[in-house]
Protein backbone atom coordinates (compact mmCIF):
# COMPACT_ATOMS: atom_id res chain seq x y z
CA UNK A 1 0.00 0.00 0.00
CA UNK A 2 2.77 2.52 0.73
CA UNK A 3 4.36 1.59 -2.86
CA UNK A 4 1.31 2.23 -4.57
CA UNK A 5 0.86 5.55 -2.36
CA UNK A 6 4.21 6.34 -3.30
CA UNK A 7 3.94 5.97 -6.85
CA UNK A 8 0.68 8.26 -7.05
CA UNK A 9 2.54 10.86 -5.36
CA UNK A 10 5.66 10.73 -7.79
CA UNK A 11 3.00 10.31 -10.66
CA UNK A 12 0.37 12.77 -8.89
CA UNK A 13 0.80 15.48 -12.09
CA UNK A 14 0.44 13.11 -14.72
CA UNK A 15 -2.38 11.51 -13.74
CA UNK A 16 -3.94 14.69 -12.48
CA UNK A 17 -3.53 15.50 -16.00
CA UNK A 18 -4.77 12.75 -17.71
CA UNK A 19 -8.31 12.81 -14.79
CA UNK A 20 -9.01 16.10 -15.83
CA UNK A 21 -8.39 15.61 -19.50
CA UNK A 22 -10.67 12.87 -19.42
CA UNK A 23 -13.53 14.61 -17.07
CA UNK A 24 -13.53 17.64 -19.28
CA UNK A 25 -13.89 15.27 -22.26
CA UNK A 26 -16.84 13.55 -21.16
CA UNK A 27 -18.49 16.58 -19.72
CA UNK A 28 -18.06 17.61 -23.00
CA UNK A 29 -19.40 15.11 -25.13
CA UNK A 30 -22.19 15.00 -22.43
CA UNK A 31 -23.30 18.49 -22.68
CA UNK A 32 -23.34 18.22 -26.10
CA UNK A 33 -25.33 15.46 -26.55
CA UNK A 34 -29.03 16.55 -27.60
CA UNK A 35 -31.74 16.43 -24.63
CA UNK A 36 -34.49 14.52 -24.72
CA UNK A 37 -38.24 15.29 -23.92
CA UNK A 38 -40.98 12.53 -23.32
CA UNK A 39 -44.70 13.08 -23.17
CA UNK A 40 -47.49 10.90 -22.78
CA UNK A 41 -51.27 10.49 -23.12
CA UNK A 42 -53.57 8.15 -21.83
CA UNK A 43 -56.03 6.29 -23.66
CA UNK A 44 -59.32 4.74 -21.64
CA UNK A 45 -61.38 2.03 -22.56
CA UNK A 46 -64.99 3.09 -21.67
CA UNK A 47 -67.44 -0.15 -21.11
CA UNK A 48 -71.00 0.93 -21.03
CA UNK A 49 -72.59 -0.55 -18.06
CA UNK A 50 -76.32 -1.71 -19.56
CA UNK A 51 -74.49 -3.10 -22.33
CA UNK A 52 -73.88 -6.85 -22.26
CA UNK A 53 -70.20 -7.65 -23.63
CA UNK A 54 -71.34 -11.23 -24.58
CA UNK A 55 -73.35 -9.68 -27.22
CA UNK A 56 -70.51 -7.36 -28.73
CA UNK A 57 -69.71 -9.37 -32.33
CA UNK A 58 -66.64 -6.85 -32.66
CA UNK A 59 -63.02 -7.77 -32.12
CA UNK A 60 -61.47 -7.56 -28.47
CA UNK A 61 -60.13 -4.43 -27.27
CA UNK A 62 -56.55 -5.91 -27.20
CA UNK A 63 -56.77 -7.54 -30.64
CA UNK A 64 -57.82 -4.01 -32.44
CA UNK A 65 -55.14 -1.94 -30.21
CA UNK A 66 -52.54 -4.66 -32.05
CA UNK A 67 -54.12 -3.94 -35.19
CA UNK A 68 -54.61 -0.31 -34.68
CA UNK A 69 -50.94 -0.55 -34.09
CA UNK A 70 -49.73 -2.04 -36.77
CA UNK A 71 -51.33 0.53 -39.12
CA UNK A 72 -49.78 3.49 -36.92
CA UNK A 73 -46.38 2.02 -37.28
CA UNK A 74 -46.56 1.55 -41.21
CA UNK A 75 -44.80 3.51 -43.68
CA UNK A 76 -47.49 5.41 -44.81
CA UNK A 77 -49.11 6.28 -41.49
CA UNK A 78 -45.77 7.47 -40.25
CA UNK A 79 -44.52 9.46 -43.16
CA UNK A 80 -48.30 11.24 -42.99
CA UNK A 81 -47.18 12.08 -39.28
CA UNK A 82 -43.79 13.53 -40.30
CA UNK A 83 -45.35 15.83 -42.84
CA UNK A 84 -48.49 16.82 -40.36
CA UNK A 85 -46.23 18.25 -37.53
CA UNK A 86 -43.30 19.54 -39.68
CA UNK A 87 -40.72 16.97 -37.95
CA UNK A 88 -37.45 16.65 -39.25
CA UNK A 89 -36.79 20.01 -41.24
CA UNK A 90 -34.01 21.10 -39.68
CA UNK A 91 -32.07 17.55 -40.07
CA UNK A 92 -30.14 16.18 -42.85
CA UNK A 93 -31.89 12.76 -42.85
CA UNK A 94 -33.30 10.86 -45.37
CA UNK A 95 -36.71 9.34 -45.23
CA UNK A 96 -35.93 5.48 -44.20
CA UNK A 97 -33.97 7.38 -40.96
CA UNK A 98 -36.72 9.71 -40.37
CA UNK A 99 -39.06 6.62 -40.24
CA UNK A 100 -37.13 4.93 -38.13
CA UNK A 101 -36.53 7.75 -35.77
CA UNK A 102 -40.06 8.69 -34.92
CA UNK A 103 -40.95 4.77 -34.87
CA UNK A 104 -38.27 4.37 -32.06
CA UNK A 105 -39.09 7.31 -30.24
CA UNK A 106 -42.81 6.63 -29.70
CA UNK A 107 -44.16 3.64 -27.88
CA UNK A 108 -47.84 2.03 -27.46
CA UNK A 109 -48.36 0.12 -24.27
CA UNK A 110 -51.39 -1.42 -23.29
CA UNK A 111 -52.68 -1.58 -19.43
CA UNK A 112 -54.69 -4.76 -18.41
CA UNK A 113 -57.17 -4.56 -15.74
CA UNK A 114 -56.20 -6.41 -12.21
CA UNK A 115 -58.18 -9.53 -11.72
CA UNK A 116 -59.19 -9.74 -14.94
CA UNK A 117 -58.21 -12.85 -17.53
CA UNK A 118 -55.86 -12.20 -19.95
CA UNK A 119 -58.54 -14.19 -22.43
CA UNK A 120 -61.37 -11.91 -21.20
CA UNK A 121 -62.81 -9.14 -23.70
CA UNK A 122 -62.29 -6.56 -20.39
CA UNK A 123 -59.36 -7.55 -20.04
CA UNK A 124 -57.85 -3.86 -21.39
CA UNK A 125 -58.10 -1.04 -19.07
CA UNK A 126 -56.28 2.22 -20.92
CA UNK A 127 -53.47 2.58 -23.30
CA UNK A 128 -50.38 4.77 -22.38
CA UNK A 129 -48.71 6.36 -25.49
CA UNK A 130 -45.29 7.79 -25.04
CA UNK A 131 -43.66 9.82 -27.47
CA UNK A 132 -39.61 11.17 -27.22
CA UNK A 133 -38.62 14.55 -29.11
CA UNK A 134 -35.54 16.85 -28.28
CA UNK A 135 -38.54 19.72 -27.81
CA UNK A 136 -41.38 19.55 -25.18
CA UNK A 137 -43.87 21.24 -27.39
CA UNK A 138 -42.97 18.50 -30.52
CA UNK A 139 -42.90 15.33 -27.92
CA UNK A 140 -46.22 16.67 -26.50
CA UNK A 141 -47.62 17.02 -30.29
CA UNK A 142 -46.52 13.65 -31.51
CA UNK A 143 -48.34 11.76 -28.57
CA UNK A 144 -51.79 13.95 -29.03
CA UNK A 145 -51.52 12.73 -32.57
CA UNK A 146 -50.86 9.49 -32.30
CA UNK A 147 -53.69 9.33 -29.60
CA UNK A 148 -56.16 10.79 -31.83
CA UNK A 149 -55.38 8.51 -34.58
CA UNK A 150 -56.16 5.71 -31.99
CA UNK A 151 -59.38 6.74 -31.01
CA UNK A 152 -60.64 7.83 -34.57
CA UNK A 153 -59.23 4.69 -35.93
CA UNK A 154 -60.52 2.36 -33.61
CA UNK A 155 -63.99 4.01 -34.25
CA UNK A 156 -63.33 3.75 -38.31
CA UNK A 157 -62.59 0.27 -38.42
CA UNK A 158 -65.36 -0.68 -36.07
CA UNK A 159 -67.67 1.28 -38.77
CA UNK A 160 -66.23 -0.08 -41.74
CA UNK A 161 -66.00 -3.69 -40.66
CA UNK A 162 -69.69 -3.36 -39.49
CA UNK A 163 -70.53 -2.28 -42.99
CA UNK A 164 -68.48 -5.13 -44.50
CA UNK A 165 -70.10 -7.46 -42.41
CA UNK A 166 -73.53 -6.19 -43.32
CA UNK A 167 -72.69 -6.25 -47.04
CA UNK A 168 -71.60 -9.78 -46.48
CA UNK A 169 -74.42 -11.50 -44.43
CA UNK A 170 -77.00 -9.66 -46.53
CA UNK A 171 -75.81 -10.93 -49.92
CA UNK A 172 -75.11 -14.25 -48.09
CA UNK A 173 -78.67 -14.47 -46.45
CA UNK A 174 -80.02 -13.31 -50.33
CA UNK A 175 -78.34 -16.16 -51.63
CA UNK A 176 -79.27 -18.75 -49.26
CA UNK A 177 -83.20 -17.25 -49.54
CA UNK A 178 -83.03 -18.11 -53.43
CA UNK A 179 -81.39 -21.69 -53.03
CA UNK A 180 -83.78 -22.41 -50.19
CA UNK A 181 -86.73 -21.34 -52.60
CA UNK A 182 -85.16 -23.68 -55.07
CA UNK A 183 -84.44 -26.17 -53.33
CA UNK A 184 -88.24 -26.46 -51.70
CA UNK A 185 -89.84 -26.23 -55.49
CA UNK A 186 -86.92 -29.24 -56.28
CA UNK A 187 -88.25 -31.36 -52.90
CA UNK A 188 -91.80 -30.43 -53.82
CA UNK A 189 -91.77 -31.41 -57.84
CA UNK A 190 -90.09 -34.72 -56.60
CA UNK A 191 -92.77 -35.74 -53.98
CA UNK A 192 -95.38 -34.95 -56.36
CA UNK A 193 -94.08 -37.10 -59.75
CA UNK A 194 -93.18 -39.76 -56.80
CA UNK A 195 -96.17 -39.53 -54.56
CA UNK A 196 -96.72 -42.93 -54.59
CA UNK A 197 -93.69 -44.03 -53.39
CA UNK A 198 -93.36 -41.32 -50.89
CA UNK A 199 -93.29 -43.06 -47.23
CA UNK A 200 -96.17 -41.32 -46.19
CA UNK A 201 -98.38 -42.92 -49.21
CA UNK A 202 -97.35 -46.83 -48.74
CA UNK A 203 -100.63 -46.81 -46.47
CA UNK A 204 -102.86 -45.74 -48.16
CA UNK A 205 -101.56 -47.59 -51.39
CA UNK A 206 -102.04 -50.55 -49.27
CA UNK A 207 -105.86 -49.68 -48.53
CA UNK A 208 -106.26 -48.73 -52.13
CA UNK A 209 -104.94 -52.34 -52.88
CA UNK A 210 -107.40 -53.90 -50.49
CA UNK A 211 -109.84 -52.02 -52.54
CA UNK A 212 -108.76 -52.57 -56.46
CA UNK A 213 -108.88 -56.23 -55.04
CA UNK A 214 -112.83 -55.66 -53.92
CA UNK A 215 -113.62 -53.85 -57.05
CA UNK A 216 -111.74 -56.65 -59.21
CA UNK A 217 -113.91 -59.39 -57.54
CA UNK A 218 -116.85 -57.46 -57.96
CA UNK A 219 -116.02 -57.03 -61.64
CA UNK A 220 -114.98 -60.60 -61.86
CA UNK A 221 -119.14 -61.38 -60.84
CA UNK A 222 -120.27 -59.08 -62.89
CA UNK A 223 -118.42 -60.12 -65.87
CA UNK A 224 -119.34 -63.85 -65.22
CA UNK A 225 -123.17 -62.73 -64.87
CA UNK A 226 -123.22 -60.92 -68.11
CA UNK A 227 -121.99 -63.89 -69.60
CA UNK A 228 -124.56 -66.41 -68.65
CA UNK A 229 -127.14 -63.64 -69.50
CA UNK A 230 -125.73 -63.40 -73.24
CA UNK A 231 -125.68 -67.33 -72.89
CA UNK A 232 -129.18 -67.82 -71.97
CA UNK A 233 -130.15 -64.85 -74.47
CA UNK A 234 -128.76 -66.66 -77.33
CA UNK A 235 -129.87 -69.72 -76.50
CA UNK A 236 -133.58 -68.16 -76.08
CA UNK A 237 -133.00 -66.03 -79.30
CA UNK A 238 -132.57 -69.64 -81.30
CA UNK A 239 -135.74 -71.02 -80.13
CA UNK A 240 -137.46 -67.44 -80.80
CA UNK A 241 -136.64 -68.25 -84.57
CA UNK A 242 -137.91 -71.55 -84.54
CA UNK A 243 -141.59 -70.01 -83.68
CA UNK A 244 -143.54 -67.53 -86.42
CA UNK A 245 -143.88 -64.74 -83.86
CA UNK A 246 -143.73 -64.40 -80.23
CA UNK A 247 -146.19 -63.84 -78.14
CA UNK A 248 -147.13 -60.30 -76.74
CA UNK A 249 -146.30 -61.40 -73.12
CA UNK A 250 -142.80 -62.73 -73.76
CA UNK A 251 -141.98 -59.48 -75.60
CA UNK A 252 -143.03 -57.83 -72.88
CA UNK A 253 -141.34 -59.49 -70.05
CA UNK A 254 -138.22 -59.71 -72.56
CA UNK A 255 -138.97 -55.43 -72.75
CA UNK A 256 -138.93 -55.30 -69.21
CA UNK A 257 -135.65 -57.72 -68.30
CA UNK A 258 -133.49 -55.60 -70.64
CA UNK A 259 -134.90 -52.50 -69.27
CA UNK A 260 -133.66 -53.79 -65.88
CA UNK A 261 -130.42 -54.72 -66.65
CA UNK A 262 -129.73 -51.31 -68.51
CA UNK A 263 -130.83 -49.13 -64.93
CA UNK A 264 -128.25 -51.61 -63.74
CA UNK A 265 -125.43 -50.33 -65.37
CA UNK A 266 -126.36 -46.92 -67.12
CA UNK A 267 -127.66 -43.73 -65.54
CA UNK A 268 -131.46 -42.66 -65.31
CA UNK A 269 -131.11 -39.99 -67.85
CA UNK A 270 -129.32 -42.17 -70.31
CA UNK A 271 -130.64 -42.59 -73.73
CA UNK A 272 -131.12 -46.45 -74.37
CA UNK A 273 -132.73 -45.95 -70.97
CA UNK A 274 -135.33 -43.77 -72.52
CA UNK A 275 -135.73 -45.37 -75.66
CA UNK A 276 -136.05 -49.39 -73.82
CA UNK A 277 -139.06 -47.32 -71.67
CA UNK A 278 -140.57 -45.91 -74.86
CA UNK A 279 -140.29 -50.00 -76.31
CA UNK A 280 -141.69 -51.32 -73.07
CA UNK A 281 -144.73 -48.35 -73.13
CA UNK A 282 -145.36 -49.31 -76.79
CA UNK A 283 -145.28 -53.23 -76.24
CA UNK A 284 -147.66 -52.60 -72.97
CA UNK A 285 -150.11 -50.37 -75.45
CA UNK A 286 -150.09 -53.63 -78.31
CA UNK A 287 -147.50 -51.90 -80.55
CA UNK A 288 -144.37 -53.70 -79.92
CA UNK A 289 -142.16 -55.07 -82.54
CA UNK A 290 -140.88 -58.26 -83.29
CA UNK A 291 -138.91 -60.63 -80.76
CA UNK A 292 -136.07 -60.30 -83.20
CA UNK A 293 -135.11 -56.86 -82.35
CA UNK A 294 -135.93 -56.68 -78.78
CA UNK A 295 -133.22 -59.96 -78.34
CA UNK A 296 -131.04 -57.93 -80.59
CA UNK A 297 -130.84 -55.02 -78.95
CA UNK A 298 -130.75 -56.74 -76.05
CA UNK A 299 -127.68 -58.79 -76.95
CA UNK A 300 -125.81 -55.41 -77.70
CA UNK A 301 -126.48 -54.00 -74.54
CA UNK A 302 -125.16 -57.23 -72.34
CA UNK A 303 -122.10 -56.57 -74.97
CA UNK A 304 -121.43 -53.10 -74.30
CA UNK A 305 -121.38 -54.00 -70.30
CA UNK A 306 -119.05 -56.80 -70.97
CA UNK A 307 -116.76 -54.38 -72.57
CA UNK A 308 -117.20 -51.19 -69.44
CA UNK A 309 -116.47 -54.10 -67.24
CA UNK A 310 -113.58 -55.26 -69.17
CA UNK A 311 -112.34 -51.69 -69.49
CA UNK A 312 -112.67 -51.13 -66.06
CA UNK A 313 -111.21 -54.17 -64.86
CA UNK A 314 -107.54 -53.43 -67.20
CA UNK A 315 -107.86 -50.26 -65.63
CA UNK A 316 -107.47 -51.65 -62.34
CA UNK A 317 -104.64 -53.91 -63.28
CA UNK A 318 -103.26 -51.15 -64.72
CA UNK A 319 -102.99 -49.45 -61.28
CA UNK A 320 -102.27 -51.97 -59.55
CA UNK A 321 -98.75 -52.65 -61.83
CA UNK A 322 -98.49 -48.66 -61.15
CA UNK A 323 -98.69 -49.36 -57.13
CA UNK A 324 -96.12 -52.40 -57.47
CA UNK A 325 -93.85 -50.08 -59.44
CA UNK A 326 -94.02 -47.43 -56.56
CA UNK A 327 -93.55 -49.86 -53.91
CA UNK A 328 -90.14 -50.81 -55.70
CA UNK A 329 -88.96 -47.33 -56.02
CA UNK A 330 -89.89 -46.28 -52.38
CA UNK A 331 -86.18 -46.91 -50.54
CA UNK A 332 -84.77 -45.01 -53.77
CA UNK A 333 -87.30 -42.64 -53.73
CA UNK A 334 -87.03 -42.34 -49.67
CA UNK A 335 -83.09 -41.77 -49.47
CA UNK A 336 -83.54 -39.29 -52.24
CA UNK A 337 -85.76 -37.20 -50.73
CA UNK A 338 -83.90 -37.65 -47.21
CA UNK A 339 -80.94 -36.25 -49.02
CA UNK A 340 -82.70 -33.44 -50.37
CA UNK A 341 -84.50 -32.86 -47.02
CA UNK A 342 -81.33 -32.80 -45.03
CA UNK A 343 -79.51 -30.48 -47.84
CA UNK A 344 -82.84 -28.29 -46.83
CA UNK A 345 -82.26 -28.37 -43.07
CA UNK A 346 -78.86 -27.41 -43.40
CA UNK A 347 -79.45 -24.79 -45.75
CA UNK A 348 -82.04 -23.66 -43.16
CA UNK A 349 -79.74 -23.88 -40.62
CA UNK A 350 -77.09 -21.69 -42.46
CA UNK A 351 -79.70 -19.19 -42.97
CA UNK A 352 -80.82 -19.11 -38.90
CA UNK A 353 -77.00 -18.41 -38.14
CA UNK A 354 -76.33 -16.08 -40.95
CA UNK A 355 -80.12 -13.71 -39.49
CA UNK A 356 -78.80 -13.97 -36.13
CA UNK A 357 -74.94 -12.67 -36.94
CA UNK A 358 -76.59 -10.22 -39.19
CA UNK A 359 -79.15 -9.34 -36.04
CA UNK A 360 -76.04 -8.90 -34.26
CA UNK A 361 -74.34 -6.53 -36.03
CA UNK A 362 -77.34 -4.55 -36.83
CA UNK A 363 -77.51 -4.51 -32.97
CA UNK A 364 -73.72 -3.03 -32.98
CA UNK A 365 -74.08 -0.50 -35.52
CA UNK A 366 -77.08 0.84 -33.86
CA UNK A 367 -75.15 0.96 -30.20
CA UNK A 368 -72.27 2.09 -31.47
CA UNK A 369 -74.98 5.90 -33.25
CA UNK A 370 -75.87 5.86 -30.39
CA UNK A 371 -72.27 5.69 -28.06
CA UNK A 372 -73.29 2.23 -26.04
CA UNK A 373 -70.69 0.36 -27.26
CA UNK A 374 -66.93 0.26 -25.93
CA UNK A 375 -64.96 2.96 -27.18
CA UNK A 376 -61.57 4.72 -26.79
CA UNK A 377 -61.63 8.10 -24.47
CA UNK A 378 -58.93 10.43 -24.57
CA UNK A 379 -58.64 10.48 -20.90
CA UNK A 380 -55.23 12.53 -20.18
CA UNK A 381 -54.03 14.76 -23.16
CA UNK A 382 -50.14 15.07 -23.37
CA UNK A 383 -48.88 18.35 -22.12
CA UNK A 384 -45.13 19.32 -23.29
CA UNK A 385 -43.18 18.37 -20.01
CA UNK A 386 -40.77 21.21 -17.81
CA UNK A 387 -38.29 19.21 -17.89
CA UNK A 388 -35.87 16.58 -20.18
CA UNK A 389 -36.59 12.86 -19.30
CA UNK A 390 -34.47 10.81 -17.65
CA UNK A 391 -31.41 10.13 -19.26
CA UNK A 392 -28.32 8.38 -19.06
CA UNK A 393 -26.07 11.79 -17.88
CA UNK A 394 -25.28 11.20 -15.00
CA UNK A 395 -24.52 7.86 -15.08
CA UNK A 396 -22.16 9.23 -18.70
CA UNK A 397 -20.58 11.53 -16.10
CA UNK A 398 -19.87 8.83 -13.48
CA UNK A 399 -18.47 6.48 -15.87
CA UNK A 400 -16.41 9.03 -17.43
CA UNK A 401 -14.57 9.95 -14.19
CA UNK A 402 -14.08 5.96 -13.53
CA UNK A 403 -12.56 5.59 -16.92
CA UNK A 404 -10.26 8.60 -16.23
CA UNK A 405 -8.79 8.15 -12.56
CA UNK A 406 -8.59 3.93 -14.35
CA UNK A 407 -6.56 5.50 -17.36
CA UNK A 408 -4.09 7.75 -14.95
CA UNK A 409 -3.90 4.78 -12.80
CA UNK A 410 -2.87 2.57 -15.34
CA UNK A 411 -0.54 4.74 -17.48
CA UNK A 412 1.10 5.62 -13.83
CA UNK A 413 1.57 1.55 -13.26
CA UNK A 414 3.11 1.21 -16.53
CA UNK A 415 5.85 4.12 -16.20
CA UNK A 416 6.54 2.42 -13.05
CA UNK A 417 7.49 -1.06 -14.93
CA UNK A 418 9.79 0.78 -17.38
CA UNK A 419 11.66 2.47 -14.81
CA UNK A 420 11.99 0.04 -11.79
CA UNK A 421 13.99 1.99 -8.86
CA UNK A 422 14.69 0.63 -5.38
CA UNK A 423 13.36 3.84 -3.23
CA UNK A 424 13.06 2.48 0.15
CA UNK A 425 14.45 0.22 2.31
CA UNK A 426 11.28 -2.31 2.40
CA UNK A 427 11.60 -2.63 -1.38
CA UNK A 428 15.03 -3.12 -1.16
CA UNK A 429 14.91 -6.24 1.44
CA UNK A 430 12.03 -7.31 -0.68
CA UNK A 431 14.27 -7.44 -3.73
CA UNK A 432 17.73 -9.02 -1.82
CA UNK A 433 16.34 -10.78 0.92
CA UNK A 434 18.75 -8.51 3.39
CA UNK A 435 17.92 -5.57 4.96
CA UNK A 436 20.39 -2.85 4.87
CA UNK A 437 22.18 -1.98 8.04
CA UNK A 438 21.44 1.60 7.94
CA UNK A 439 19.28 4.02 5.72
CA UNK A 440 20.23 8.00 5.22
CA UNK A 441 17.03 10.21 4.31
CA UNK A 442 17.25 11.77 1.03
CA UNK A 443 18.07 15.90 1.29
CA UNK A 444 16.38 17.90 -1.35
CA UNK A 445 18.64 20.44 -3.07
CA UNK A 446 17.43 23.73 -4.33
CA UNK A 447 16.61 22.19 -7.72
CA UNK A 448 14.25 19.74 -6.08
CA UNK A 449 12.54 22.21 -4.20
CA UNK A 450 11.98 24.99 -7.31
CA UNK A 451 10.74 21.66 -9.14
CA UNK A 452 8.29 21.08 -6.31
CA UNK A 453 6.44 24.34 -6.23
CA UNK A 454 6.64 24.40 -10.26
CA UNK A 455 5.15 20.67 -9.54
CA UNK A 456 2.19 22.45 -6.62
CA UNK A 457 1.44 25.08 -8.65
CA UNK A 458 0.60 23.24 -12.09
CA UNK A 459 -1.50 20.78 -10.27
CA UNK A 460 -3.43 23.90 -8.51
CA UNK A 461 -3.86 26.04 -11.67
CA UNK A 462 -5.01 22.71 -13.27
CA UNK A 463 -7.23 22.42 -11.06
CA UNK A 464 -8.49 25.29 -11.56
CA UNK A 465 -9.03 25.91 -14.58
CA UNK A 466 -10.58 22.46 -14.92
CA UNK A 467 -13.21 23.33 -12.61
CA UNK A 468 -13.83 26.50 -14.63
CA UNK A 469 -14.36 24.51 -18.13
CA UNK A 470 -16.15 22.56 -16.06
CA UNK A 471 -18.69 24.85 -15.25
CA UNK A 472 -18.34 26.50 -18.11
CA UNK A 473 -19.58 23.18 -20.04
CA UNK A 474 -22.47 22.46 -18.09
CA UNK A 475 -23.73 25.94 -17.80
CA UNK A 476 -23.16 27.19 -14.62
CA UNK A 477 -21.02 30.55 -15.00
CA UNK A 478 -23.61 33.38 -15.41
CA UNK A 479 -23.12 35.66 -18.74
CA UNK A 480 -21.47 32.54 -20.33
CA UNK A 481 -23.21 30.00 -22.48
CA UNK A 482 -22.60 26.55 -22.87
CA UNK A 483 -21.15 25.59 -26.03
CA UNK A 484 -23.40 22.64 -27.53
CA UNK A 485 -22.50 20.95 -30.27
CA UNK A 486 -26.39 20.35 -31.44
CA UNK A 487 -27.85 23.50 -30.72
CA UNK A 488 -32.08 23.05 -29.20
CA UNK A 489 -34.28 22.56 -32.30
CA UNK A 490 -37.81 24.10 -32.62
CA UNK A 491 -38.98 21.46 -34.03
CA UNK A 492 -38.12 17.57 -34.73
CA UNK A 493 -36.56 14.85 -33.52
CA UNK A 494 -33.09 15.06 -33.88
Amino acid sequence: MQDVISMIWRRLPLMLTIIVLGVLISFYLIVSSPRVYQAAAVIQLDMPAAIDQGTDSSLPASRRVQLIEQRLMARASLREVIDRLDLFTDTPLSESEKLVALRSSTRIESITAPGVSVDSRMSLAAIVITSQAETPVTAAAIANDFANSVVNRDRENRQVRILESQEYLRNEERRLNEQLSEQERKVVEYSARNEDSLPSSQEFLQTEMAQLNEMETALDRDIMTLQRERLSLEAGGVAAETRPSASLVQQIRSAEVELAQARRTLSADHPEIKRLEEALERLNSGGGSGGSDVIRRQAELIEAQLTKLNEQKAGIGLRRTEIDAARARSPEVTRELEAMTRQQRRMQDRYNEISRQLAQVETQQMLMENDQTERFVLLERALPPEYPAMSNRKKSAVMGVGGSMGLAFAVAFVLELLNPVLRRTEQFARATGTRPVMSLPYRLTAADLRHRRQRNIYMIVLLVVGAFVALWLIGRIPGLPSPGVVSMPTDGLG
